[in-house]
């Protein structure tokens, strides 16, 4: 790895042994994978906190971390698990915001949004790894889902290096570009028409929609991570993955894609 740069290869040290530990854990029952779901939840929404910590945005340290625990393990018991813990979570914090908050007025009552914002964005989105694994195929599906979300990353990466010129969100993410975005969906497209087509037995026109959709929610969900992390001066959300960041830096492709994607498998 002498050629690349320190944080290239400092990835890639970091991601095969990572992508190993998923593999295996993919293929385990719905419990392990619901537990490494929650796990990750919660180390997300910690960093979550933290960060917005940093703009005195003080959320309790246990709230998000809490909900996520709570949504995880409501998945664990279906799509009604998670929406009931989601309902009960979000009436808990509006109650406590504007019945028990010291604030006099509502411009002081910006925790409230945050709160709700936050549950949503970790807990509550994560937890439909969960559930995915449940549904008829649920390996077969998770693994679509880490290819498109992978193969996006990886493509748009690339591409964009050699190929990009048009920067994509300038004032979020200076780096990536149209040119890379598009090869990154395109392929995560065709790789998921030929995926559906050989192990899912579904119609390759449906997985190439399905990538692309899936694709196009992996990159918005990573950058509004990136915004998140710019409003809040920092670099990463965390340093627990080396060459990645934190988890949320990790998992930030599946914040919105995680979600869209279970609901469009449901439609059929």
């Amino acid at each position: 790895m002498d050629s690349l740069s320190p944080e290239l290869a400092a990835r890639i040290k970091t991601g095969i042994p990572l992508a190993a530990a998923v593999t295996l854990i993919v293929f385990s029952p719905v419990l392990i994978v619901g537990l490494v779901v929650i796990v990750f939840a919660v180390i997300g929404s910690g960093e979550l906190t933290s960060m917005l910590s940093k703009k005195e945005i003080t959320l309790p340290e246990w709230f998000l971390p809490g909900c996520a625990l709570l949504m995880g393990l409501g998945a664990l018991g279906g799509s009604n698990g998670l929406h009931g813990m989601l309902l009960v979570c979000a009436a808990g914090w509006m109650f406590q915001q504007l019945l028990f908050s010291s604030e006099k007025s509502f411009s002081g009552k910006n925790l409230l949004g945050f709160g709700l914002f936050g549950m949503l964005l970790t807990g509550w989105s994560l937890s439909h790894m969960i559930l995915i694994k449940a549904l008829e195929n649920g390996t077969a599906l998770v693994f679509l889902l880490l290819f498109v979300i992978s193969l996006s990353d990886i493509f748009a990466y690339f591409g964009g290096k050699h190929f990009g010129s048009i920067p994509l969100a300038p004032r979020i993410s200076p780096k990536k570009t149209w040119e890379g975005s598009l090869i990154g969906a395109g392929v995560s497209a065709l790789f998921a028409g030929l995926y559906v087509e050989l192990v899912l037995d579904y119609f390759w026109l449906t997985g190439i929609l399905l990538g692309l959709v899936t694709a196009a929610a992996g990159q918005l969900g990573d950058l509004v991570e990136s915004r998140i992390k710019r409003l809040c001066e920092v670099k990463d959300s965390g340093s627990l993955l080396p060459g990645h960041g934190g988890i949320l830096d990790r998992v930030d492709g599946y914040l919105i894609a995680a979600p869209l994607f279970y609901y469009l498998i449901l439609l059929g």
